[in-house]
C-alpha cells in the first residue's frame, strides 16, 4: 500500500481519477469509520491509502488530501457516490467535489438497474465478477489479506474506461446538463445525525406511543453496551429482539 507522502506530487498532477472507499459502518465494530481509500489512475496504476495506519503522517497530510478531494477541477469517477459522500463528510469532514457518478450516468442512459459487472460487459466487453463477500469483510483488521487488496484494486480498475463510455452516451442522449445538475446536488449534501434513530428499526412505526418510548430506552442501552464493548450494535442485540421486547414490556 502507498503513503500520501509518496504519491502526493503525482496525485496533484492528475486531472481525473477513479475513487472508492471501504469502511465499517456498524457492521463489525461500533461506530462508522473509513478503513481504506482506493484510487485508480489513467495509466492503469492504482493506489491504496490506509487511513488506519501510517498512510497519513499527520494533520498536514490529511489537509492536503482533503484539499485534493475537494478540488472541483479534479474529476472523481465513483460508483454510487452518495454513500461515499456521506461517509467522507461524517468521518473526516471532507466535502467531495468534481463528482462523476457512474451509477447516475448509467440510469440516465437507458440502464434502469445498472451494476458494475453489467456495465463492464455491455460497454467494455469485459467479464467482471464483483466478489461481494469482500465488500462486507472486516476492513478494520490489519494487515489486509491479499484477497482484500486484490478486491480493492479491482473495484476501481474499470471506473475510468466506463466513465469515457458513459460520458459519450450522456452527450448522445442529451443528458449531460441533467447529469451535471445531479452531481452538484449530490456534492451539496449536508450531513445531519438522525434525531430519533431508534425509529429506523424496522417495524418501529407500527408501535404504540408507549412502546416507542420503551424502544428508545432499549436502543439507548444497547448503544451504551455496544460502544463500551466496541461491537456493532446488532451483535449486542438484534433489531428484531429490540422490537419484540418493546412490544411486550
Amino acid at each position: 500500500m502507498e503513503t500520501w507522502a509518496a504519491i502526493r506530487e503525482d496525485a496533484f498532477r492528475q486531472t481525473r481519477v477513479g475513487f472508492d472507499l471501504e469502511g465499517d459502518f456498524n457492521l463489525h465494530r461500533y461506530g462508522r469509520r473509513i478503513c481504506l481509500f482506493q484510487i485508480a489512475l489513467e495509466d492503469g496504476r492504482s493506489w491504496l491509502l490506509d487511513p488506519l495506519s501510517r498512510a497519513f503522517s499527520g494533520p498536514k497530510d490529511w489537509l492536503e488530501f482533503k484539499n485534493w478531494l475537494e478540488d472541483p477541477s479534479l474529476r472523481k469517477v465513483i460508483w454510487a457516490a452518495q454513500n461515499d459522500v456521506r461517509a467522507l463528510k461524517f468521518c473526516h469532514g471532507i466535502a467531495l467535489q468534481g463528482l462523476f457518478d457512474l451509477f447516475d450516468a448509467a440510469r440516465l442512459t437507458s440502464f434502469p438497474k445498472p451494476s458494475l459487472p453489467l456495465l463492464a460487459h455491455r460497454l467494455l466487453g469485459l467479464e467482471f465478477v464483483k466478489q461481494e463477500q469482500w465488500q462486507t469483510s472486516n476492513w478494520n483488521l490489519r494487515p489486509l489479506t491479499q484477497e482484500q487488496e486484490h478486491y480493492a484494486r479491482e473495484d476501481v480498475r474499470y471506473l475510468l474506461p466506463l466513465a469515457d463510455a458513459l460520458e459519450a452516451l450522456l452527450l448522445e442522449k442529451r443528458q449531460t446538463h441533467s447529469f451535471e445538475q445531479r452531481m452538484r446536488a449530490v456534492e451539496a449534501f449536508t450531513y445531519r445525525e438522525e434525531t430519533e434513530p431508534w425509529l429506523k428499526v424496522k417495524g418501529a412505526g407500527a408501535l404504540l406511543p408507549r412502546q416507542q418510548i420503551v424502544l428508545k430506552v432499549l436502543w439507548s442501552e444497547r448503544e451504551t453496551s455496544a460502544r463500551s464493548a466496541d461491537l456493532a450494535p446488532w451483535k449486542v442485540l438484534s433489531n428484531e429482539v429490540l422490537l419484540e421486547r418493546a412490544r411486550n414490556l
